[in-house]
C-alpha cells in the first residue's frame, strides 16, 4: 500500500512509519471491559488491566464470546482497548450536575455502555445511531447493560439542531477511514484510498457542524476515530478550534498499535467557547403541548420490581420504567426526535397476568427478591439463550422464575410444572452450536 505509506510518512513520526506498517500484519489485540457494577471480582483471572480504563482487561487469545453466558448478562462487553481511553472523560463528567449527554455515532454501544458506567445511572444519555440497521444491536447492548437513564434514537446529526444548547456533552465518535482496523479487518484495506480519507473529512466536518448548536457554551466536546492520519485526526481539531470555536481541554492523543495494546485510536476533548450561566439547563416543552407534566398512572398490582427512584408508564401493554429525575425530559425527547427505545422494559400486560420482559432480568436496580430464582449452570444457561425448552427439578416453584448465572441474572422462565416457558427474547436468540 504505497500510497497509505506515503499517506503515514506526512502524519507521523519519521521513525513510527516502519514499526507501524510491520505491526499491522502481526495479530491483533483482545480485551474485553467489565460492567462497573454487575462484574463482581476479575471475570478472567491473571489478565492485564487495560492501563487508562480499570475495568479493561486484555484477553490472551479470544474466546466464543457467543457461548459466554456472563456476556449475554451483561457482565463485560467486549471492546477494542484503545476505545477504552474515553474513560478520562470520567472526572469531567463528575463535576456536572446531572449531566445530558449525546453519543451521537454510537452503535454497537461501546463508547454508550462506558459512558453510562461513568453516569452512575445520573443525568441522561441519548444514544444515537444513524444508520437504521444498526440500532436494533445498539439498543440490545444498551438493555445488557441495565442502565435506565437511555433514550436510543435514530437520528441524523442534522436533527439535533432541534436542541440547540441542549447537551453538556457531546461525543461524536465519527465514521472514519478505518485505518485503525487495518488488523482487526483486513478487508478494510482494500477499500481505503487518499478519496476515501478526502470524503470522510468532509463528512466529519458536515457532522460536527450538525451536531455543534445541541452544545451548551461551555459544553465538552469529545471527538474520536478509528483512524491514524492527520487530515482526519489532528487537522479536524484544528478545524472545529477555528471554525467552530473550541479550546482543547485533552490531548489530541493518538494510540498507534506499535506503541500500545490496542488497534489504532485518536481523541481529543474540547470545551465550547462562551459562558454558560451556572445552574441553569435547558427543559424542553412537555410533549402534550401543557406546561405541568404528571407521570402516568399504572393499573393494580403492576410488577414495580425495581429499587431507587423511579416513574412508571405504559406503552401499549408494555410496562416501562424511567429514572424519576430524566422521565419528563426523555418523554419530551421522544416528540422530538426518532426515539427507537428509552428507559427500561418491565413487563407486558396479558389480562389479569403481567409477563416479565428480559430487560427487567439485566437491570442493575432489579429488586433482590422481585421473583423466586432457579441457579443454573452453563449447559443450562446456553440451552436458555438458545431458547430451548428447560427442565427444572421436580419440586421447582410454579409461575415466573429469574434465572441466575454465575450470580448474574440471566432471564425468565414460567414453570408449569411439567414443563417451562422459555422467556428469551427470539431476537436475541444464539443460533451457535453449544457442543
Amino acid at each position: 500500500m504505497t500510497e497509505f505509506r506515503h499517506m503515514m510518512e506526512a502524519s507521523l513520526m519519521p521513525g513510527d512509519v516502519d514499526p507501524l506498517l510491520s505491526c499491522l500484519d502481526s495479530q491483533p489485540t483482545v480485551s474485553i471491559r467489565q460492567h462497573a457494577l454487575k462484574a463482581a471480582g476479575e471475570l478472567f483471572p491473571g489478565t492485564d488491566t487495560v492501563p487508562w480504563c480499570p475495568l479493561g482487561r486484555y484477553l490472551d487469545e479470544r474466546p466464543v464470546f457467543t457461548l459466554d453466558p456472563r456476556f449475554h448478562a451483561g457482565a463485560y462487553y467486549v471492546q477494542e482497548a484503545s476505545g477504552m481511553s474515553l474513560w478520562q472523560l470520567g472526572p469531567y463528567l463528575d463535576n456536572i450536575t446531572s449531566p445530558r449527554v449525546l453519543d451521537a455515532c454510537a452503535a454497537p454501544g461501546g463508547k454508550s455502555t462506558l459512558l453510562l458506567d461513568l453516569m452512575h445511572g445520573e443525568g441522561l444519555l441519548v444514544s444515537n445511531e444513524v444508520i437504521r440497521t444498526r440500532v436494533p444491536i445498539l439498543a440490545e447492548n444498551l438493555a445488557k447493560w441495565g442502565y435506565a437513564n437511555v433514550v436510543v434514537t435514530q437520528n441524523d446529526p442534522a436533527d439535533f439542531g432541534k436542541l440547540p444548547e441542549y447537551f453538556d456533552v457531546v461525543v461524536a465518535d465519527v465514521p472514519c477511514s478505518g485505518e485503525g482496523l487495518f488488523r482487526k479487518d483486513p478487508d478494510t484495506r482494500k477499500t481505503w484510498s487518499p478519496g476515501l480519507v478526502a470524503l470522510c473529512v468532509a463528512r466529519q466536518r458536515r457532522i460536527l457542524s450538525d451536531l455543534w448548536s445541541s452544545l451548551r457554551r461551555g459544553g465538552l466536546f469529545l471527538y474520536s476515530s478509528c483512524t491514524l492520519n492527520r487530515m482526519e485526526d489532528e487537522e479536524q481539531i484544528d478545524w472545529i478550534r477555528d471554525h467552530l470555536g473550541a479550546r482543547l481541554l485533552l490531548g489530541p492523543q493518538k494510540y498507534l498499535p506499535h506503541r500500545v495494546r490496542g488497534e489504532g485510536f485518536f481523541m481529543a476533548l474540547l470545551e465550547k467557547n462562551g459562558p454558560r450561566e451556572a445552574g441553569v439547563k435547558k427543559i424542553l416543552p412537555a410533549p402534550d403541548g401543557k406546561k405541568g407534566w404528571t407521570p402516568y398512572r399504572v393499573p393494580e398490582r403492576a410488577p414495580l420490581h425495581l429499587e431507587g427512584s423511579y416513574s412508571w408508564s405504559m406503552k401499549g401493554q408494555m410496562l416501562k420504567a424511567f429514572p424519576r429525575e430524566s422521565h419528563r425530559e426523555m418523554e419530551a425527547l421522544g416528540s422530538m426526535l426518532h426515539v427507537f427505545h428509552s428507559g427500561i422494559a418491565i413487563a407486558t400486560k396479558k389480562g389479569d397476568d403481567w409477563v416479565p420482559w428480559a430487560d427487567l432480568a439485566l437491570a442493575t436496580d432489579l429488586k433482590k427478591d422481585a421473583y423466586p430464582v432457579v441457579v443454573i449452570d452453563r449447559e443450562q444457561a446456553l440451552a436458555f439463550l438458545s431458547k430451548n425448552p428447560l427442565v427444572l427439578p421436580q419440586g421447582t416453584e410454579k409461575g415466573y422464575l429469574l434465572l441466575i448465572y454465575n450470580g448474574l441474572p440471566l432471564g425468565f422462565v414460567k414453570n408449569l410444572g411439567k414443563r417451562s416457558n422459555n422467556l428469551h427474547p427470539v431476537s436475541r436468540r444464539i443460533h451457535l452450536s453449544i457442543q
